[in-house]
């Protein structure tokens, strides 16, 4: 009874509210992409990334948006993550 009497109240409310579909305004895509590396090598993979991937990667049009290096948490060492922005699907 009480999960019925809360899908009734949120359908009541999200229509009452007028909540419409949220649309971007282009259709640019963005890819999260995560590396594992072996022990020790997140330096080399970001100084390369740094001088030749993302000069390398804007040649086949793929933007990069940024990229770093989780800290603070074992379980993210020896992680490079960067993300890419692509113009469309």
């Amino acid at each position: 009874m009480a999960l019925l009497s809360f899908t009734v109240g949120s359908l009541i409310t999200a229509h009452l509210a007028h909540i419409d579909q949220v649309r971007a305004d282009s259709n640019r895509v963005f890819e999260l992409r995560v590396y594992h590396t072996l022990p020790g090598k997140v330096p080399a993979l970001e100084s390369r990334f740094r001088d030749t991937a993302s000069k390398l990667l804007a040649k086949h049009d793929l933007n990069v948006a940024g990229y770093w290096v989780p800290e603070g948490t074992p379980d993210w060492e020896n992680t490079f993550v960067y993300l890419v922005a692509h113009s469309s699907r």
